[in-house]
């Protein structure tokens, strides 16, 4: 054997038959032991198709054992975001996701935290009015009473993150009317920056007469609805500086005053591409991102009526559904997107598919 390959080996010593008990004993945690680890769960589940270091069978084995710290400590614990893809095909009819959450609620217990990044709040600028309470898809924001400094015990309301609870799909932010909430890598100033990377939102488009045969389209994607970095790239090649693309952690994060930015300085049209329905890592994120994109249908129309022309028609924004199974589906979205925008005469209707 050589001496450079390295072997985990586990020690009777670890086996901590409290840890299982424990772990049976959390709502949820009951199924724990009837786990065969077929592998049937990481070959479903959505996480591991972006972070292939995660695998459900793997954990619960491990728990099943007794390794307290080394289930407690992974950071895997915490990506589980309850999608449940994996429950339909489970042969013993488990719900990973309950079982994660019992091994959570202990990790809780004894100071494990979760590897964030977390949804944070500019309490000077929240205005307490819940909006991204009732976006959160896992109930992760509250509305709780904060002392106001410069008056007298005067209380104000504001949002307050569970940071346990938080999955970071970005919902919340776009969410927000009064911008108070930030995500780390996808705050709204890092998406307008990748937006209008190289000068792209301050070049003339398609349709207000600039020096370009084709559309200049902005296309939002969901990061788990596109699997692979090559998919993207072949974009990249195939339509050059014509294609601008910004990664979301989820359809859901989208912003209409983002679409609307675009297509004032410069894009002829907005293609946001989210996960296909009950396929989505968050739950009910493919739902809000078309709905938004459903609401711009009536503002775009109104806009497209004051200018009495296309520069606002509602074609111009589209909302497709891309599963991660899908290869080589991207760049047919795009031409077809692409040949719509330039049969554009008159002011249809959102196209939601």
């Amino acid at each position: 054997m050589s001496a450079n390959v390295q072997r985990d080996v586990i020690r009777s010593r670890q086996f901590d038959q409290a840890f299982i008990d424990e772990i049976l004993a959390e709502p949820g945690g009951e199924h724990l032991l009837d786990c065969w680890s077929c592998g049937t769960c990481a070959a479903t589940c959505l996480v591991r198709r972006y972070e292939s270091s995660f695998n459900p069978r793997l954990v619960l084995h491990k728990a099943g054992l007794g390794l307290r710290e080394a289930v407690l400590s992974s950071p895997e614990i915490w990506h589980c975001s309850a999608c449940d893809a994996c429950y339909d095909r489970c042969p013993k009819e488990i719900h990973i996701s309950d079982v994660m959450k019992a091994i959570r609620a202990i990790a809780i217990r004894e100071g494990y935290e979760p590897p964030g990044p977390f949804a944070e709040v500019d309490e000077d600028v929240c205005s307490g009015c819940a909006v991204c309470t009732r976006a959160c898809p896992y109930e992760a924001i509250e509305r709780v009473e904060r002392i106001v400094a410069i008056a007298d015990g005067e209380t104000r309301h504001v949002a307050q993150v569970d940071k346990y609870l938080c999955m970071h799909c970005g919902v919340c932010v776009a969410a927000c009317p009064s911008g108070a909430m930030s995500l780390e890598v996808f705050s709204d100033q890092e998406l307008l920056m990748r937006m209008g990377a190289g000068g792209w939102l301050e070049q003339k488009g398609f349709l207000d007469g600039g020096d370009v045969e084709e559309p200049r389209i902005l296309l939002f994607v969901c990061q788990w609805s596109l699997r692979t970095d090559a998919e993207l790239q072949r974009v990249a090649e195939r339509y050059g500086d014509r294609v601008q693309v910004v990664n979301l952690p989820c359809s859901g994060r989208v912003d209409p005053s983002m679409i609307l930015l675009a297509l004032t300085k410069g894009a002829d049209g907005v293609l946001v591409v989210g996960c296909e329905d009950g396929d989505c890592h968050y739950l009910r994120g493919t739902y809000l991102g078309r709905s938004k994109v459903a609401l711009l249908d009536t503002v775009l129309g109104q806009m497209s009526a004051i200018e009495a022309g296309v520069r606002m028609a509602p074609q111009r924004v589209r909302f497709a559904r891309l599963t991660a199974y899908d290869r080589y589906v991207l760049p047919r979205l795009i031409d077809e997107f692409s040949a719509e925008i330039e049969a554009l005469q008159v002011t249809p209707t959102v196209s939601v598919e």
